[in-house]
């Protein structure tokens, strides 16, 4: 089959895409895949040449506005951010956009989409009747079994309450991003208005595929048979060069001799505004739990390499399938990219959510005992300290390495494949 495979976003949308386009290629499928303009490089470095999108999720996410805004815990700057992103792409960029998807997806046989393309991919299949398939790293998909994690931060009790957080939210998408849509349709040559996208995922039954482990998320009694839970993609050890993080370091690998396992700090997905203090507040909470801290950072203004009396180890990245079996707790944001390779290595952890579907996977870890969660405006010393003391117990670190060594078993990006195949045979039947 001709399979297209449509990601932007973040990190955590590009890398199980790219190790699904992999294990697709390895079964005889010609792939074709997309990237936005600050991962396409690492694409080419796996091998295949991406259709760039003219777009950088930088831009929205990391930049001073955005930090002061998602770290002040106010929905607003979130809303906001939806609505810059609705202004990029319903202009001359939006256009662009729409090129470079429609060149990607020109001779597939099969979409499959990032919540982010998907409701493009869903307007391609009412013009064309390419078959589209959704590949989601989080749940989207209204339930009762727990709250849409883009509307509340907080799990609530109430199961006419989760799925009323629902409603909200796909409202809330429908009208923010409905401009986008039509302009779209217009590009298309569709008629009529666009339908809000979630209604038509139900409507059109559109196939999703949760590339999530059922250990975080079991599928719910209330979906459907086109909503598979299969498990999270992995990226092979080969595939690891391409993001700079397949060779050790010697002073890394040293420091981590030294001592102690020490507690991972990952600050990347995080909007922090004062780097330096941020590093100090880590150390004090380390020197009150008597542990070495590894902290990995994104951007300038951080006392990078060994300080603080060789307690803390500040870099840009590292491999973390060589590293992680080496710590013994984890801090941080939550994203589902981190939350399962922290899982895979056994370890508890602590989760500071920002935005969207990082507090499903904070409630989640709270919920298998195996760490805590609070939002990332809570952040204090105390806050982070009394987490890191429920998480370091002999009972989260016991259950955390039971779960792991399950979910170590799975084979996701087996699974998201065999999933699209039998999509697709199903479709094409």
């Amino acid at each position: 089959m001709r399979i297209a495979l449509l990601t932007a976003g973040t990190r955590g949308d590009h890398q199980p895409y790219l190790a699904l386009a992999d294990e697709l290629r390895s079964r005889g499928h010609h792939v074709e895949m997309t990237a936005t303009e600050n991962y396409a490089d690492v694409v080419r470095r796996s091998g295949f040449e991406p259709h760039v999108i003219p777009f950088n999720s930088a831009e929205l996410l990391e930049s001073p506005a955005a930090k002061r805004g998602l770290s002040s815990g106010n929905p607003l700057p979130f809303l906001q951010i939806m609505l810059d992103t609705v202004k990029i792409m319903a202009g001359e960029r939006g256009d662009q956009m729409h090129e470079v998807l429609s060149g990607a997806v020109e001779s597939a046989d099969v979409i499959v989409s990032c919540a982010s393309t998907l409701p493009w991919a869903m307007e391609r299949r009412e013009k064309t009747g390419q078959i589209v398939v959704g590949g989601l790293p989080y749940p989207l998909e209204r339930t009762a079994d727990f709250p849409s994690s883009f509307t509340v931060k907080k799990m609530i009790s109430s199961r006419r309450l989760r799925l009323a957080s629902y409603s909200a939210f796909e409202l809330a998408y429908g009208v923010a991003y409905r401009k986008m849509d039509r302009r779209v349709r217009e590009l298309m040559g569709l008629p009529g208005a666009p339908r809000n996208p979630f209604k038509r995922i139900r409507e059109d039954g559109i196939p999703l595929v949760h590339m999530v482990s059922p250990v975080l998320l079991p599928k719910p009694a209330d979906w459907e048979d086109r909503s598979t839970v299969v498990g999270a993609p992995i990226l092979p050890r080969r595939l690891r060069d391409a993001w700079g993080e397949a060779v050790l370091s010697p002073e890394l690998g040293d420091w981590l001799d030294e001592g102690e396992p020490p507690i991972y700090f990952c600050l990347t997905g995080m909007p922090i505004l004062d780097p330096v203090g941020s590093c100090d507040l880590i150390a004090k909470v380390c020197r009150r739990l008597g542990t070495r801290a590894l902290v990995t950072v994104k951007g300038e203004g951080f006392p990078r390499g060994i300080g603080y009396d060789r307690n803390l180890f500040v870099l840009d990245s590292f491999d973390y399938d060589r590293v992680l079996p080496r710590c013994r707790a984890v801090v941080h944001h939550g994203g589902s990219g981190n939350t399962h390779d922290v899982l895979r290595a056994g370890l508890p952890a602590v989760v500071i959510a920002v935005h969207s579907d990082q507090f499903f996977y904070g409630w989640r870890i709270s919920a298998l005992g195996i760490g805590a969660d609070f939002p990332y405006p809570s952040l204090t010393e105390d806050r982070l300290h009394d987490a890191l003391v429920c998480t370091l117990t002999p009972e989260a670190r016991d259950r955390a390495a039971e779960l792991g060594r399950r979910v170590s078993a799975e084979n996701g990006v087996s699974a998201t494949a065999d999933a699209v195949e039998k999509f697709a045979a199903n479709a094409s039947a």
